[in-house]
């Protein structure tokens, strides 16, 4: 059944694909994936009949969303995501962190990282706080810095709610690592909380004597 719903989406990218913005978007992604060449607006308005239609159909919503994964062309995996942030509170389940951690380390790029890490990720833990210190000191520690750059930005939608020891910690840890993607994240996970302690990050930045890119992004909103 899963297939027959991949085909009928299929036929439907297929019939706006577009080769030359597909180029120039792949060439953005550094050519890592293949692209039909659809813009967002005109996908959005494919995925949300297609995922219409599937609410008549029990299927099992990570079974579909690897099959989306498993599509060559880079708008399958956004449709995945998308479908993910369509899934209710309820349905979240505690073992969906280890689904969550094969997207981000299968096919993986700043875009679908970013949006998987500060929706479903941010999500999952807000429902399963428990799971934070077993799984998030898994992810610190990994050589993978997809799943640091996770660790790093998870909470950026928790406003107020931010663990600021935890991102401090997570901060320290990763301060001196030569990371564009990893200095990235420690700038930008400081800026949004900056938004609601701006004391505490100028202190903090300040105290660690961040540098470089990371403090640059850390600083923008900081007098």
């Amino acid at each position: 059944m899963i297939t027959e719903h991949i085909n009928v989406l299929r036929k439907e990218l297929e019939k706006h694909q577009n080769p030359v913005i597909g180029k120039n978007m792949a060439a953005y992604l550094k050519n890592r994936f293949d692209c039909y060449g659809i813009k967002s607006p005109v996908r959005n308005e494919i995925q949300k009949k297609w995922i219409n239609q599937l609410k008549s159909s029990e299927v099992n919503h990570w079974d579909l969303i690897y099959s989306l994964w498993d599509q060559k062309q880079r708008e399958y995996q956004y449709i995945a995501i998308d479908y993910t942030k369509k899934i209710p509170k309820k349905d979240i389940h505690i073992d969906d962190y280890k689904y969550l951690e094969e997207l981000i380390t299968t096919k993986s790029w700043w875009e679908t990282v970013d949006s998987l890490a500060s929706n479903y990720v941010g999500r999952y833990f807000q429902k399963f706080p428990e799971q934070i210190d077993p799984i998030i000191t898994r992810w610190r520690n990994s050589d993978n810095f997809w799943l640091n750059r996770t660790c790093l930005i998870f909470q950026l939608k928790y406003k107020d709610a931010v663990d600021f020891e935890l991102l401090k910690s997570l901060i320290v840890q990763y301060q001196a690592v030569d990371e564009f993607f990893i200095q990235k994240a420690i700038g930008w996970s400081l800026r949004q909380y900056s938004k609601f302690n701006p004391e505490g990050v100028k202190q903090f930045v300040d105290e660690i004597g961040l540098k470089g890119l990371a403090k640059r992004e850390a600083s923008k909103y900081l007098s």
